[in-house]
């Protein structure tokens, strides 16, 4: 209403009938939905491309290791007597090794970093629940969801929003704006809040396989496995962990208990520079979490290198020549032994000599 003094209208005030809050259910929902999948691409695209800068990347790639060890492997076999190409072969192998095992603890790193990212946001998904509850209790004081305070089913749907970032969550709204919330397939199945109660979730780690992780309902009470959530930035946690750090994981392994095996079966069928018959080259601990993290070269002494070959002289039958095979040797660079069947043993750059 409006006075008049003179030719002047001058209002009395504003009288507020009712404040109505503007809702819609089904945008409402569908924006939970879209930020869960949304989300659950964050941590697999941050995550994978780090993978591929430590496979890829100039400090941490095999490429250069496995150069600079086959190269050194063509300058002792040009001469074996060398100790100091043996040495420099020993240090480029153990240089393989120890980029293995780089890649295998940066590997490690992430795995750590992610363990402890889903911890973080299943405690998140916990405090969220029972923030969800509160509000639940303090909503059972009016019957119908248009008596509730507008700031109260506010802080409701916000709780909401930040919980679909984490996991996807199934919701139930009854008449007076109390939700029901799931993280399962169904409202009914891994109901974590339900009117004023809320149940936590926890997150097993597999120690036989780390990249595994299993959800748990209800962790220090009656434990239930969860289906585990289907999008969100946990479930692409999860999804990265199985995927791409575990391939990337066994496809490193893999290839070094490859190489491994490959340099050891040349290796082994020479003989070292003590005329001995040579070990393996490169050796697994096994007490490390990975191959190759545990993978290292199996001797110091460079001489213990396998850098010639056996060489037999054997009397064939069609031989008409009447003249005796002679083999010439300098004791001191080129060892020579006899083995049981009366066999000499020679380093293969001294079979020229005879």
């Amino acid at each position: 209403p409006v006075t008049q003094t003179g030719n002047i209208f001058m209002g009395t005030g504003v009288a507020v009938e009712r404040i109505t809050r503007q809702y819609n259910a089904f945008v409402e929902a569908n924006l939970r939905n879209s930020n869960s999948d949304l989300t659950s691409q964050e941590p697999m695209v941050n995550y994978a491309n780090r993978v591929v800068d430590i496979m890829g990347g100039e400090t941490m790639s095999l490429n250069s290791a496995l150069d600079q060890f086959f190269s050194s492997a063509r300058d002792v076999s040009t001469d074996p007597a060398s100790t100091v190409l043996r040495s420099s072969f020993v240090r480029d192998a153990q240089g393989v090794a120890d980029r293995f095992g780089q890649l295998s603890a940066q590997l490690d790193s992430i795995q750590e970093e992610t363990s402890q990212a889903m911890q973080g946001q299943v405690d998140q998904i916990n405090s969220l629940s029972k923030q969800v509850a509160m509000v639940n209790s303090q909503l059972t004081k009016q019957r119908t969801a248009d008596a509730q305070p507008p700031g109260l089913l506010d802080q409701r749907d916000q709780l909401l929003r930040e919980l679909s970032n984490l996991a996807h969550v199934n919701t139930k709204f009854e008449l007076n704006g109390t939700v029901t919330v799931s993280l399962g397939p169904s409202i009914n199945q891994d109901v974590v809040v339900l009117g004023n109660k809320s149940v936590e979730i926890g997150a097993n780690f597999n120690s036989a396989s780390p990249e595994k992780v299993a959800l748990v309902l209800d962790p220090y009470g009656k434990p239930l496995a969860l289906s585990g959530p289907t999008s969100g930035s946990l479930s692409g946690l999860m999804t990265f962990r199985e995927q791409v750090l575990g391939s990337s994981r066994a496809a490193v392994d893999n290839l070094a208990k490859n190489f491994a095996a490959a340099v050891n079966e040349v290796h082994l069928g020479g003989i070292d520079g003590y005329g001995n018959p040579a070990v393996a080259l490169f050796a697994f601990d096994p007490t490390a979490s990975s191959a190759a993290g545990g993978m290292h070269v199996a001797f110091d002494d460079p001489m213990r290198v396998s850098a010639a070959a056996q060489f037999r002289v054997i009397e064939k039958d069609t031989n008409t020549s009447g003249s005796d095979a002679t083999l010439v040797y300098d004791p001191a660079s080129a060892p020579v032994r006899s083995t049981p069947d009366g066999q000499m043993l020679v380093p293969a750059d001294d079979v020229s000599k005879v």
